[in-house]
């Protein structure tokens, strides 16, 4: 058994998307072990993206991130699997980064909208619906920070 963290983001609620991405995810035999819906607050969510935040050494990126969930609502979720590894089958479930790259089966494949592209031209962050953790030290981290 392995866990992993999610946190769908808030253009995935704004667009109704909740049911449809929690539905594949026990579809393909995950068990929610927490999961919460709330209000991101700017501290929270530079936390989260810090390293992130480091690798991309963007100018506009944290006012970015600050845009897109400061203020807004998000759920996060700590899932399991039984029979997987949760954090790498969870992305590969989920898709690429960019939905204009991910496989048309992957949840980003079948709803997201945006490319990395024209985030980057607009200067603002990729709407890809979906945070999934990329190592157990990240899942360890993210799960302190949103649910404890």
């Amino acid at each position: 058994m392995s866990k992993t963290f999610v946190m769908l983001k808030p253009d995935a609620l704004e667009r109704h998307l909740e049911k449809n991405i929690i539905d594949a995810f026990i579809l393909e035999g995950y068990e929610i072990l927490r999961q919460k819906r709330m209000t991101a607050t700017k501290d929270t969510i530079l936390s989260h993206y810090e390293e992130v935040i480091k690798r991309l050494d963007l100018e506009y990126f944290t006012d970015a991130i600050i845009d897109a969930f400061d203020g807004k609502d998000v759920i996060v979720l700590e899932l399991k699997h039984s029979k997987k590894d949760a954090i790498q089958s969870i992305r590969e479930l989920i898709g690429s980064t960019d939905p204009s790259k991910a496989d048309k089966e992957s949840i980003r494949g079948k709803f997201g909208k945006d490319s990395f592209e024209l985030a980057s031209k607009e200067k603002r962050m990729i709407q890809n619906l979906i945070h999934a953790s990329d190592s157990v030290e990240s899942y360890q981290k993210e799960v302190t920070l949103w649910f404890e």
